[in-house]
């Protein structure tokens, strides 16, 4: 069996944790400077607000029905993340950690009955509340794909719903293809339009036929909706490039501040750089004015270049050296820029390199420097230390005016009972 267990409305879910006045009121939360609604709880819904809305635009309706709105707090999220996925390994043998929010729970070879399964997924959902105050929806199938339908269904079930293979039918004939894990839009309008209806069709599609409509996913997906388990957990393999990028709360036309922000966002590449035990060759900036849709061309200006690094490092001082000496060939007095894009490529295995002309103890220090900086920004948080480069300017930072407090990774920050 297959456990999905899913955060509902998880990052709204997150802010009202220590926010205890907010249980039961309508949550928001914002994108990147601030622009768009990404996620709401069940009660902003019901005041009409929905994913995707420019804040801008529903301002007033917000305030009307009093809708607390939040900057994204992605460190307070992750965090919380953590906290959840640490109780689900009490449990499963096996986890995967799908997103943020949701994760599957493998418990392979283990028959209990469907009321034991009801009462793990009870159990679950109470710890996971009293612990860490999160609310879940646990589904309980053989197939990834069941589980994650089940889990959908979950809220109509008090919260946990257990798989039965003498009912599924039914719960798959009242279910529309695009509600099925991996179908979407566009492939249930085809299945419409080639007389599949619903799910239940769906699962008695010939596979041949599935996979002539919808190649090998669908083939997947009709051998789950059958029971067959065909979708493996899904293994995070190192990314070959990685990227840093977000735009200004406003224009920048100095050097000396796209040189603060650029420091940043170096900072940031080459620490998730670390984090996957890789090191780099390659160092690409791209600037841009972002004035995609102004019919003026003269306040149009975007610009990139790649460099080589002498050889593989993850060292930061190293990489912001070279990403500062690309900055000043890229900019163009007298234009706004709106972002810095910093792209590292050519990513390996970190290792031991010698070479001829450097002392191994010097790479030794560097090596121990950066694990040091790592532990400090992994227990007071990012940017706790930094190098003093990227704080010579400010104001140009990502708007975040309704950031939450990071309740949990910043000593400052921590409740504070009376």
């Amino acid at each position: 069996m297959i456990l999905h267990a899913d955060g509902n409305s998880f990052y709204a879910s997150c802010e009202q944790i220590y926010r205890p006045d907010l249980r039961n009121k309508p949550v928001a939360v914002l994108s990147n400077n601030d622009g768009v609604i990404i996620a709401l709880n069940r009660q902003a819904k019901d005041c009409g607000l929905k994913r995707g809305d420019l804040y801008f635009k529903v301002k007033n309706l917000c305030q009307t029905y009093g809708v607390e709105v939040f900057s994204s707090n992605y460190t307070l999220y992750a965090d919380i993340s953590k906290r959840i996925t640490s109780i689900y390994m009490e449990y499963a043998p096996e986890i995967e950690e799908y997103s943020i929010d949701e994760s599957f729970l493998f418990f392979n070879n283990c028959h209990f009955s469907t009321k034991e399964w009801y009462e793990i997924g009870h159990e679950l959902k109470e710890r996971i509340y009293k612990e860490v105050g999160m609310p879940i929806c646990v589904g309980a199938a053989p197939t990834k794909t069941l589980a994650k339908l089940y889990n959908k269904n979950a809220k109509y079930h008090n919260g946990v719903f257990v798989y039965d293979s003498a009912k599924v039918d039914s719960l798959l004939e009242k279910t529309s293809c695009e509600d099925i894990w991996g179908i979407g839009h566009a492939r249930a309008k085809k299945l419409l339009y080639h007389g599949v209806k619903n799910a239940l069709m769906l699962k008695h599609l010939p596979l041949g036929e599935a996979n002539r409509l919808m190649t090998c996913q669908g083939f997947a997906t009709v051998q789950e909706l059958n029971g067959i388990s065909c979708i493996d957990k899904v293994i995070r393999t190192k990314k070959e490039v990685i990227t840093s990028s977000r735009q200004f709360s406003k224009k920048i036309y100095d050097l000396k501040t796209l040189e603060c922000a650029l420091v940043q966002y170096t900072e940031l590449a080459v620490e998730r750089l670390r984090q996957q035990k890789s090191e780099c060759k390659g160092v690409s900036i791209f600037l841009s004015t972002c004035n995609y849709y102004s019919d003026n061309s003269d306040e149009q200006y975007s610009n990139g270049a790649y460099v080589e690094l002498p050889r593989l490092t993850s060292y930061t001082p190293d990489i912001v050296k070279v990403a500062r000496a690309i900055l000043p060939h890229l900019y163009r007095p007298g234009y706004g820029f709106k972002s810095i894009l910093v792209t590292l490529l050519q990513i390996y295995p970190a290792a031991y390199q010698g070479e001829l002309w450097i002392n191994p103890l010097d790479d030794v220090k560097k090596r121990q420097l950066m694990k040091s900086v790592d532990s400090i920004s992994s227990e007071f948080g990012r940017g706790s230390i930094t190098l003093a480069k990227a704080f010579e300017t400010t104001g140009w930072e990502m708007k975040r005016d309704y950031l939450s407090p990071c309740w949990t990774t910043r000593f400052s920050d921590f409740p504070k009972v009376f």
